[in-house]
């Protein structure tokens, strides 16, 4: 599904969690972007793989990039490329243009609600069942990300998604004692009386899962795709959501029985709308991989793509950039005149600390002087008292 070869100039950058499992990503609404690109502008977008959802508008991924323009979150570049399919140049397809208004209304709310109800079976899969997060997503996105954030950061996506997870009944007893070390690794804690309790949540999630796949299997009713014999934005979604619960290895593979044993009309749904997708002879690019160091720690803002020579800045753009380095300028300067003025008023506090200190002992000194010699006359009237004491008494005799 995927090339290196430029084989026509591109037009998008697509920016997703990495690829595992055959898959276009390890997320669900990123790999629901790649099938919806491929289908609808293929072979003029590129995929870079990202790990740092800080870099994006809204803090999370998928977004994408169209020169100047910025779009994040699914339905937005839905929406954009949708708008571009308005313009024959652009050579875009809009998947949904044979739908009628109705149809159109029932796509949206049901594209609403797989991202919030098997969106929870696939984030119960990934973060909320023990095994399957210990064993298999935690290794897998460590290994996407370098140290040290390699050791912490599969926990706190986890944790993330435990509010979610126990609002819709689907975080389990066994994720909620699970114990780490601080490291990240696992300390079992296995505990025979709570056998009876995993039970019983695993029938639960069961049933719950079971509601909501005999739902789509009804709307499918047996045909290749909702609306007919092409894909449109609702059978990207559903797929996008039924790969992540088929192809992974899981250890534990609740999922992925319940959808092959009770519910193989949605199994083949998924297969079917990616063997569309990679039928399509314009592949899409995937940009090199960038490199991780210590500076990726940084939050920083997305740098412009190169630009040609056809392509120069507008004014707006100089004038952005000259007031933004005029600002730093400014900046820098405040800084070095406070910290100058600083340095100058410690200077003066310790030059008139100095004359304070020698008058102080000056005057110590005198101090002394003036005792001594207060002593002195003080010893040297008393001997004339003791003369004087001393002829008035020889008088006498």
């Amino acid at each position: 599904m995927m090339s290196t070869a430029a084989t026509q100039p591109t037009l998008c950058t697509l920016h997703i969690w990495p690829s595992r499992w055959n898959l276009p990503s390890v997320d669900p609404t990123c790999t629901a972007a790649v099938l919806y690109l491929q289908l609808t502008i293929p072979g003029k977008f590129e995929v870079t793989e990202c790990t740092n959802p800080d870099v994006s508008p809204n803090g999370k991924l998928p977004f994408l990039t169209h020169g100047h323009a910025i779009v994040s979150s699914l339905p937005a570049i839905i929406s954009f490329v949708s708008s571009l399919a308005k313009s024959i140049s652009s050579g875009a397809r809009d998947l949904d243009a044979s739908l009628s208004a109705l149809q159109k209304a029932k796509r949206t709310a049901w594209c609403s609600h797989v991202e919030a109800n098997i969106g929870d079976l696939v984030a119960y899969s990934l973060y909320s069942v023990d095994d399957n997060f210990w064993k298999l997503t935690n290794p897998t996105i460590a290994s996407m990300i370098p140290i040290p954030q390699r050791y912490y950061v599969p926990g706190r996506i986890r944790e993330m998604y435990r509010p979610r997870l126990e609002a819709a009944g689907l975080w389990t007893q066994a994720a909620s004692e699970s114990e780490k070390d601080s490291f990240g690794k696992r300390q079992k804690k296995d505990d025979p009386k709570d056998e009876y309790a995993r039970a019983f949540e695993r029938d639960k999630v069961s049933a719950q899962a079971k509601a909501s796949f005999a739902l789509y299997a009804k709307l499918l009713n047996g045909q290749k795709f909702f609306f007919g014999e092409r894909p449109t934005t609702l059978d990207v979604y559903l797929a996008s959501h039924i790969l992540l619960l088929l192809d992974p290895p899981f250890p534990d593979q609740l999922m992925r029985c319940i959808l092959e044993e009770s519910y193989p009309t949605l199994a083949e749904h998924a297969r079917n709308v990616k063997t569309e997708v990679s039928q399509i002879p314009q592949q899409y690019l995937v940009a090199p991989a960038q490199k991780q160091s210590l500076l990726s720690l940084i939050p920083r803002p997305l740098s412009n793509p190169p630009k040609t020579k056809e392509s120069r800045m507008d004014e707006v753009d100089l004038r952005f950039r000259r007031m933004r380095w005029m600002w730093f300028a400014l900046a820098f300067g405040g800084v070095a005149c406070y910290v100058t003025q600083l340095l100058m008023k410690v200077t003066i506090v310790k030059a008139n600390r100095k004359p304070r200190r020698v008058q102080s002992e000056r005057r110590g000194a005198d101090q002394d002087h003036e005792a001594k010699v207060t002593d002195e006359e003080e010893g040297e009237e008393q001997e004339d008292d003791d003369d004087e004491g001393a002829s008035a008494q020889d008088g006498d005799e």
